[in-house]
């Protein structure tokens, strides 16, 4: 018969088993649901990602005794007012670029159907009967090829299907998301202080911490990638304007928004570039293409990002490559844009536990080794220092009393990153 250890052990071992088998019910739950109503993750996710970028402006117009509902308004006036100046800089560009490459498709087709052209007759492949449109023509009018013409056909209806859903999705966003981050703006103080009222008195100054960490990071990254795309889209658009790539508007904006998922803009912005560079007859501005967007990337990953990202959760590359093809299989491109983010938050989480469970350290220690903070310049901390000492006196002139909210005590404090 066992003994008392044995079965303590194997009522752990059991719990244990057990807990894993309903965490993952619940999470396999968690997803019909959310798959069920699947037309409202991208509105709260996008309007998540205008809480992040709006706040710090927000809290700063809070702090110069503009009350927050009118601050909130301001912020998304000053937004939209520059989303509109941007849209009146650049859609008659954008214009221009797509008439002159519709005008230009058939002298493209052309020149497309001489390379295949040359690289079969390379390998002994005669490829110009195929190539022509009374031939391709022909080929659609033959009975024999109708089957897999109809499978093609009802493969698009399908995909129109997916089509008529993006657009819903797309309208939802346009309007959904602006509300959402309006009214989550407005509430923010009054939902942390809830959720805090809620947590278990044990765990309230941790989970205050963690959380804290974790909206840190997550604030870097959203207004850090934004900075950064279009930095990157400038950057491409310039480059490709002085090399004389036909459709350099149209190229730096796509790499710029491609570069929103990492690594995928500069990327598919040199595969372009140097694509139609190609097309266009110069193979010395292809290969210059692809010099210059490999300089953008690197710029972009070592010097770029890390003064942009001031709190970052440093990622390997397999681990963003993983997260992404997990992300797209799961959600497609809502999960590819949330996929490095989430995962970055994943990481805080369980590393503070494991750090602070196993490992014994402090919050402080935890925090440290897996959130790299890029610090300020030396002029900036004195013009804040500044700041901070004029609104201080402010207070005193006008009897307010200003206790600041400590999270933890001792080496538990929180390392000074700016949210």
């Amino acid at each position: 018969m066992p003994n008392e250890t044995s079965l303590d052990r194997l009522r752990r071992f059991a719990l244990v088993i057990w807990s894993i088998l309903g965490a993952a019910a619940l999470i396999w739950v968690f997803l019909l649901v959310a798959d069920s109503v699947r037309i409202i993750w991208m509105p709260l996710v996008f309007g998540a990602g205008l809480v992040f970028l709006l706040n710090p402006f927000v809290n700063a117009l809070a702090r110069l005794r503009i009350p927050r509902i009118a601050g909130t308004f301001l912020a998304f006036f000053v937004l939209a007012g520059l989303l509109v100046a941007t849209g009146f800089l650049l859609v008659p560009l954008v214009r221009q670029q797509a008439t002159e490459f519709a005008t230009a498709l058939p002298d493209l087709y052309g020149t497309v159907v001489k390379w295949l052209e040359d690289i079969g007759e390379r390998f002994g492949i005669e490829l110009a009967p195929f190539l022509t449109v009374d031939n391709i023509a022909a080929w659609i009018q033959d009975p024999a090829n109708q089957a897999t013409i109809q499978e093609v056909i009802g493969n698009f209806g399908s995909g129109a299907g997916h089509l008529i859903r993006g657009v819903a999705e797309g309208l939802a966003v346009l309007i959904l998301a602006p509300l959402l981050a309006l009214y989550m703006l407005i509430d923010l103080p009054r939902t942390k202080r809830m959720a805090a009222e809620l947590t278990p008195p044990g765990y309230r100054e941790e989970l205050v911490f963690v959380s804290r960490q974790v909206t840190t990071a997550l604030g870097s990254f959203v207004r850090g990638q934004l900075l950064v795309a279009f930095i990157v889209g400038v950057a491409s658009s310039i480059s490709l304007y002085f090399l004389d790539v036909p459709f350099w508007a149209i190229i730096g904006i796509l790499s710029g928004v491609l570069n929103l998922v990492p690594f995928a803009g500069p990327i598919v912005g040199g595969a372009l570039a140097a694509l139609v560079a190609l097309l266009d007859g110069s193979v010395a501005k292809a290969l210059l293409a692809v010099v210059i967007f490999t300089a953008i990337q690197q710029a972009d990953n070592h010097i770029i990002t890390p003064l942009v990202q001031r709190a970052r959760v440093q990622l390997s590359p397999m681990v963003i490559v993983l997260a992404l093809i997990v992300g797209g299989a799961l959600a497609g491109l809502l999960g590819v844009l949330v996929a490095v983010p989430l995962t970055a938050a994943f990481r805080i989480v369980i590393g503070h536990l494991w750090r602070t469970r196993i490992l014994g350290q402090s919050w402080a220690e935890a925090s440290e080794q897996m959130i790299e903070v890029t610090p300020l310049p030396d002029r900036i901390v004195g013009i804040r220092r500044r700041q901070a000492a004029g609104q201080q006196r402010l207070f005193d002139t006008a009897e307010h009393a200003v206790v600041p909210v400590v999270v933890g005590a001792g080496d538990r404090s929180e390392p000074e990153v700016e949210a």
